[in-house]
């Protein structure tokens, strides 16, 4: 009996022994275990330092304030250009003879219109006109000037004085006259427009206006890099 007691002493206490060494490793151990190291993000685009930025802020004025100027030399040279072209006798014979073809075509539209009061045609339009507009106002002035019974009234007139328009239109532009002046009115604006072309022509094999279109060209180069350049500091 005393044996069997003492080994059940032994037992308790050989495993309360075990316990506490365990638990004491695996507190040992947990303190001197760390975990692995996180990988830190990648950091994100920065603007550029403000000093830069304001350096290029001021770049991009600069080239700004050139791009006018160089418009301005070449627009200086363009009216200076265009200004002695139009002293060359082409231009003025040219411009001579487009207003003396307006000049004709009005003549010629007015001794048309004249001889409508003996076209019968016009003279109906004419007249339904006018009768459209007298029943309009007379309805406006009587008592019974309401919605209803001047709306198909007032559609009328307008109606008539389109017809009216189309008549006279037709009239006008199957006159011979008329058609005569108006084809010549179209070859003097073509020889004028020719000119023009003649003028622009010129204009690119002058040296100095090459020079200046370079200029320009290159000044807006600059300032479309300049403002890239601000922008990419900016972040944007």
């Amino acid at each position: 009996m005393g044996k069997q007691y003492l080994c059940v002493i032994c037992v308790t206490l050989g495993l309360a022994g075990a316990a506490v060494f365990g638990a004491s490793y695996g507190a040992h151990h947990r303190k001197n275990s760390t975990a692995p190291p996180t990988s830190a993000p990648a950091p994100a685009s920065q603007p550029s330092p403000p000093s830069q930025l304001l350096e290029d802020e001021a770049a991009e004025v600069a080239a700004s304030k050139d791009l006018a100027s160089a418009n301005k030399t070449l627009q200086g040279l363009t009216d200076a250009l265009w200004a002695k072209f139009q002293q060359t006798s082409d231009w003025t014979t040219g411009q001579s003879k487009l207003a003396d073809a307006q000049a004709n075509l009005e003549s010629a539209k007015k001794a048309a219109v004249d001889t409508l009061a003996n076209n019968s045609d016009y003279q109906d339009a004419l007249a339904a006109k006018q009768k459209a507009v007298d029943d309009l106002n007379a309805a406006k002035a009587s008592n019974d000037a309401t919605p209803e019974t001047l709306s198909p009234l007032a559609s009328a007139s307008m109606m008539a004085t389109l017809k009216l328009k189309k008549v006279q239109s037709e009239l006008l532009s199957n006159d011979t006259g008329v058609q005569a002046a108006s084809n010549d009115l179209t070859a003097a604006q073509r020889d004028v427009d020719l000119l023009k072309l003649k003028f622009q022509q010129g204009e690119i094999a002058d040296k100095d206006f090459a020079a200046a279109r370079e200029a320009v060209s290159a000044a807006q180069q600059k300032y479309d890099d300049a403002r890239a350049k601000v922008a990419a500091d900016e972040g944007q």
